[in-house]
């Protein structure tokens, strides 16, 4: 049994054994479009964006754009317990993904970071890299300044 949300508003649950999938008729078009024919109905449908981790899928289903998202029991157990997904994405720190020197720190304590923001230009091997965010969080401290060596793993960003 799964557990259904569409544009973050509860849409029911749905079992696999639903009859419901046996009444579909679906031809692919490409690698992210569809083409849909449901209880004498036709729909285009195309794959926006999709995160098997997450359990979502973004589409374009004949013009109007969907956010559909599952759980299944052990997500909603796992939930319950405190350790859903979104327990994992508490950032505590940014570490160096590799040896290299900072050449440049973009951002300062205190702001309010989101997802891929980029944080810290790391060059490493002769190359610039841009270190970005792995999920929002504040910044409580940054441990690093420009010109600074530092080593793989070590601490360069903590966060609130």
């Amino acid at each position: 049994m799964y557990k259904v949300v569409i544009n973050d508003k509860l849409s029911g649950s749905r079992s696999p054994e639903d009859g419901e999938l046996k009444l579909l008729d679906i031809q692919k078009d490409s690698s992210d479009s569809f083409h849909i024919i449901y209880r004498n109905k036709t729909y285009s449908v195309h794959v926006l964006e999709f995160s098997p981790a997450e359990k979502t899928i973004v589409l374009l289903i004949n013009g109007n754009r969907y956010k559909v998202s599952l759980e299944d029991q052990y997500d909603v157990l796992l939930k319950s317990m405190g350790m859903g997904s979104n327990a994992s994405k508490k950032l505590k720190h940014l570490k160096a993904p590799m040896p290299g020197l900072v050449l440049e720190v973009l951002i300062n304590v205190g702001e309010e970071v989101k997802k891929d923001s980029p944080l810290i230009v790391l060059e490493a091997m002769k190359m610039e890299n841009v270190i970005k965010s792995p999920g929002e969080a504040k910044v409580s401290s940054v441990e690093v300044s420009k010109g600074a060596a530092v080593e793989k793993n070590e601490v360069l960003i903590h966060f609130e």
